[in-house]
């Protein structure tokens, strides 16, 4: 019974390498290849658009920010100057009624000139007579002076004063001048922050504009990524084994241990922020770098780099099986496409290439293309 399994395997070998032979060196791979590469290019270039939109975006926002407070502060400035010109009119009043004060008070001291000036001129013999002593006599005179020395020391100290009130109203007006000043010089940053958030949005639409141009080269290239990976999945389809797949058995777990199985055949994932349902095959996390066995026998019929799987290898198992293992770290597989490989063969290494979230295998068995719960032919040791 042994031998009979043993010779059917053999078969299945022979079969899936024969059928790979001659069309090894077919052109798909390489142009899936550069397919892949050119769409990761432009990807890359939308990517660059973003990422310098983003950058746009902050600094207009920044701008904004600086352009609010500065608003701020002229609110501010324009209520101080407010003030000052209050305290410039309040002055001016203090002032006007101190003048007032001084210009009535400047009326009689000229009255009482006028009136010493008669009594020296013609009322002293009348002032004589009256004189009821020789004091009043000796004193008029001194009298007289001091009258006007009084009026005089208070004049003096009233123009004193209307010249502290003026002086304060001048320190309140060139106060007011430099609120003025430091108003205009805010206003004039504000109308630059103006003009370069004005050049920002101008930025913003036409990187907007880019990204969407962008866009559209990305998806054009990724259809041509897409046929030309359709087209070398169809090549390896036709250079693959068919049959009855009853060459399904005696498989081994394609890792060195157990690892830890995050995903199962058929369930639904989220990787990398993009959701996923009807997972294809097993996902086992394991340590970067551990081995990757080839779980049976069989000839390499795909190695190369995806999108999705990262570094792949598919090896043709015959009678219509294939076994895949994906997210190899890079370089990538250590085989090459028709070498013929035996079971447990290092066929390359546990790496997080492509779309994944950290080191593990993602492990399928597909009989005649159709993809199959791996857990019905291998078992972790």
């Amino acid at each position: 019974m042994k031998l009979k399994q043993t010779l059917r395997r053999l078969i299945c070998a022979l079969l899936a390498a024969a059928l790979l032979a001659g069309t090894a060196a077919a052109d798909y791979k390489s142009d899936w290849e550069q397919a892949e590469q050119e769409l990761a290019e432009e990807k890359e270039k939308y990517e660059q658009i973003e990422s310098s939109k983003d950058k746009a975006q902050q600094q207009q926002q920044s701008l904004k920010n600086q352009q609010s407070i500065i608003l701020d502060q002229i609110s501010q400035s324009i209520k101080q100057i407010s003030q000052k010109e209050l305290e410039i009119s309040n002055q001016e009043q203090v002032i006007a009624e101190k003048q007032a004060e001084i210009d009535e008070r400047w009326g009689d001291f000229k009255e009482r000139m006028q009136a010493m000036q008669v009594m020296h001129d013609s009322g002293a013999v009348a002032m004589i007579t009256s004189a009821q002593s020789l004091y009043d006599l000796l004193t008029f005179s001194s009298t007289l002076q001091q009258i006007s020395q009084k009026d005089t020391d208070v004049l003096e100290e009233m123009n004193a004063q209307k010249a502290q009130l003026e002086e304060e109203k001048r320190e309140l007006e060139a106060a007011k001048a430099d609120l003025e000043s430091a108003k205009a010089a805010l206003e004039d940053k504000s109308d630059q922050l103006s003009a370069n958030i004005q050049a920002q949005d101008a930025t913003i639409s036409q990187l907007d504009a880019d990204a969407k141009a962008q866009q559209q080269v990305v998806e054009e290239k990724q259809k041509i990524a897409d046929a030309a990976e359709a087209a070398y999945e169809q090549w390896v389809q036709q250079n693959a084994s068919s049959g009855s797949g009853v060459c399904a058995e005696g498989f081994i777990w394609p890792l060195p241990s157990a690892g830890r199985v995050t995903t199962e055949f058929g369930a639904d994932q989220w990787v990398d922020g993009k959701f996923s349902s009807g997972h294809k095959g097993l996902d086992v996390a394991i340590a970067g770098g551990t081995p990757i066995y080839a779980a049976h026998n069989g000839t390499v019929a795909a190695t190369t780099g995806h999108s999705s799987y990262g570094n792949v290898v598919m090896i043709d198992n015959g009678d219509g099986i294939a076994t895949l293992y994906a997210h190899m770290q890079s370089p990538g597989a250590i085989v090459s496409v028709g070498q013929t490989v035996t079971q447990g063969q290092v066929i390359g290494y546990v790496g997080s290439t492509g779309n994944s979230s950290g080191n593990h295998l993602h492990f399928e068995v597909r009989v005649n293309g159709v993809r199959q719960n791996p857990r019905n032919y291998v078992s972790p040791p």
